[in-house]
């Protein structure tokens, strides 16, 4: 099995989902995405809700009911309303979701995530089994370890390496904060292309020691695999950013891959199972 963990979606139909900004520049259906899942051999996707939509998570939550057992999904919520306990529970119970994002760089000040005021959105994720995915550079990552320090039952997935730059040099302090969670074993890592911030052309060997060091400090079993469907299109393609990893880091033993691809995922994810259908 191989499993696409990080990806967006978005509908060819703006006037049933309208944008809650000027909306994407390239096609990004789920009809699309399932396509090129089957032209690549991806059993299973996580659907992270497109920022194009804000809050507005329909979208999402419609495509998990009408590919029931195909998709996992993370919504993106209002931190701050006074019913967020409350829409939580709702997205997980009734739409399906299984998680949150936190934008860290959309906060003004990245610290208001991990704010005393946001412990009650992680009691509740607790409850339910949710996760809570930190996206944000590396210098950023530091403001939400309080928060994950107060709920270890939580799981936490950092987002594209945790935002870790390829262009620094020793003792490599950014880096640094985002190998520093992986002292709290409730914290994972995704591997994704990051094409656009390579100094080198593909397969990218600059890049390779900084994923190297990610993985001897998080181990094979906190990683997975996404690609950033549908901007991969525009970098690499989908297919190499799925032979990224499956062939040109020496590193990943084969046994390895099995956590990258599927395993891991699979452990965090229920991808529907054990959980009622969406009230859609």
């Amino acid at each position: 099995m191989v499993i696409d963990s990080h990806l967006h979606v978005w509908s060819d139909d703006p006037r049933r989902y309208p944008w809650a900004d000027d909306g994407p520049a390239q096609a990004g259906s789920v009809e699309l995405l399932l396509a090129t899942m089957e032209r690549h051999g991806v059993d299973k996707a996580c659907l992270v809700q497109s920022i194009h939509y804000l809050f507005d998570n329909r979208y999402a939550a419609d495509c998990l009911a009408r590919y029931p057992g195909r998709f996992s999904a993370i919504a993106v919520m209002d931190r701050n309303a006074p019913d967020a306990v409350e829409r939580l529970e709702r997205l997980v119970t009734e739409d399906g979701f299984e998680g949150l994002r936190m934008h860290l760089s959309r906060a003004g000040d990245p610290a208001e995530w991990a704010a005393p005021s946001q412990d009650p959105i992680w009691r509740k994720a607790e409850e339910l089994g949710a996760c809570l995915l930190s996206f944000g550079p590396a210098e950023m990552q530091p403001a939400v370890e309080p928060i994950i320090a107060r709920h270890p039952e939580v799981t936490v997935i950092l987002d594209h390496l945790g935002g870790a730059p390829f262009d620094e040099e020793p003792p490599f302090p950014r880096l640094g904060n985002v190998l520093a969670l992986a002292r709290y074993p409730n914290v994972y890592v995704k591997f994704t292309p990051q094409a656009a911030r390579a100094a080198g052309p593909y397969p990218f060997a600059d890049q390779h020691s900084v994923y190297e060091r990610i993985y001897d400090a998080f181990g094979p079993q906190r990683l997975m695999w996404g690609t950033d469907f549908p901007h991969i299109f525009a970098d690499i393609g989908y297919g190499k950013g799925l032979a990224l990893f499956r062939r040109h880091l020496p590193f990943l033993t084969e046994d390895d891959k099995r956590w990258l691809f599927a395993e891991t995922a699979k452990s965090i994810w229920k991808f529907g199972a054990d959980r009622p259908p969406p009230a859609r």
